[in-house]
């Protein structure tokens, strides 16, 4: 996957389409939030809950200024397109180590689950319900998370592959 479709798929799963829209408008200069709004047609709200998520990310970021005439703050935005390898690379690290996490979790633990699908309990809680569901009565059975490891080593794989394509 290229970066700049990972870019896109990152704005879009935080800031939405409104955030995704302003991401690709690629303004030259700063900008307030009404001009925005005004351009694009979208509610001032939307665009300032978007303008936000592509700050938290580390895509925008915004000055105050004090309006002279009414005594509000205007913000001015701007948007960093110099950081969006930053920003990818910062992610997919973020996801490899939950991953990493989950992969050391389904390794280290023998799971039972409910029959019914109700839960998926560890050895030692499944001792605890003496192998019984405690929502609805049904046995728990072993659930083998060989499956579960390999998809998760894989999906470590794919991200190293994209951190050593964005360097």
């Amino acid at each position: 996957m290229q970066s700049d479709e990972l870019i896109r798929e990152l704005i879009e799963r935080v800031a939405g389409d409104v955030g995704l829209i302003i991401y690709t408008l690629r303004p030259k200069r700063e900008f307030t939030d009404e001009e925005l709004s005004a351009e694009l047609g979208i509610e001032i709200n939307d665009v300032r809950k978007s303008l936000f998520a592509l700050y938290e990310l580390g895509l925008a970021e915004y000055r105050r200024k004090r309006d002279d005439e009414t005594g509000w703050m205007e913000y001015y935005w701007k948007i960093n397109y110099d950081k969006q390898n930053e920003v990818l690379r910062r992610e997919l690290l973020k996801t490899r180590r939950k991953l990493e996490e989950k992969l050391e979790m389904e390794e280290a633990s023998v799971y039972y689950i409910c029959v019914n699908g109700c839960i998926k309990v560890n050895y030692e809680e499944a001792m605890e319900f003496n192998f019984m569901c405690p929502r609805c009565g049904g046995f728990l059975e072993y659930f083998d998370t060989s499956l579960i490891v390999e998809k998760v080593r894989e999906e470590i794989e794919k991200i190293d592959e994209m951190l050593s394509n964005l360097q």
